[in-house]
């Protein structure tokens, strides 16, 4: 438990790191998407402490729509990091958050016609599990797999981050093996190593941007 609040509490520091720099020193065009993204990660760890900390369980049903916000923020972290480390002068701000809407919608879709299980763990305190949580392995699955092709396709780019493309097949790997572990064996919590890597990888991005303003 001890090491489960240690990952907890790094994984503040970054999203705090993350919502500095795009509240503060990225471009307008993706500052609001960034930083409503890397909020809504810090409301699902918010929410994880709570339930590690929390003595009664009355009203955690109400957290439902927390716990399984990784789903929906770490392919939009995934999709702004590609297109800033494509070195593009023109980011395609109206594709991304078409792209977010469309898993915004699927997100509460799933959310509001699924019914939460709340069961009590030794190494997580209180744990809450949709009925419907297959559908967001799945499609993190298929949406980790593009991602992959998407980095290794910036890797063969002229000008484009090498270092971040790296970053994105790394995140989208690690991401993919612990879908899969968490689907074999829900009683670990796998997930949390992916949402590191990949906020490791927006706050690597935003801090590119940042320093491709600075200069």
């Amino acid at each position: 438990m001890k090491i489960y609040f240690l990952l907890l509490f790094i994984m503040i520091l970054l999203l705090y790191e993350g919502i500095i720099c795009s509240l503060y020193y990225v471009p307008r065009k993706i500052k609001i998407i960034s930083f409503i993204v890397l909020i809504l990660m810090t409301f699902r760890y918010i929410t994880l402490i709570i339930l590690l900390i929390v003595r009664d369980q009355n009203y955690l049903y109400m957290l439902k729509p927390l716990v399984y916000t990784n789903f929906l923020c770490i392919p939009i972290c995934g999709i702004i990091s590609v297109f800033i480390f494509a070195r593009k002068n023109m980011i395609k701000l109206r594709r991304i958050i078409l792209i977010s809407g469309i898993l915004c919608l699927g997100y509460c879709i799933v959310i509001y016609n699924s019914s939460a299980n709340i069961s009590i763990s030794n190494l997580y305190g209180y744990t809450i599990k949709l009925q419907l949580e297959n559908y967001f392995y799945y499609t993190s699955l298929i949406i980790n797999s593009i991602l992959i092709i998407m980095g290794i396709n910036l890797f063969n780019r002229r000008y484009s981050n090498k270092q971040g493309a790296v970053l994105i097949v790394i995140s989208a790997v690690i991401t993919l093996i612990a879908v899969l572990l968490t689907s074999i064996n829900t009683s670990l919590d796998f997930l949390l190593i992916g949402d590191i890597s990949w906020i490791l990888t927006m706050d690597y991005a935003l801090n590119k941007v940042k320093r491709h303003i600075q200069l």
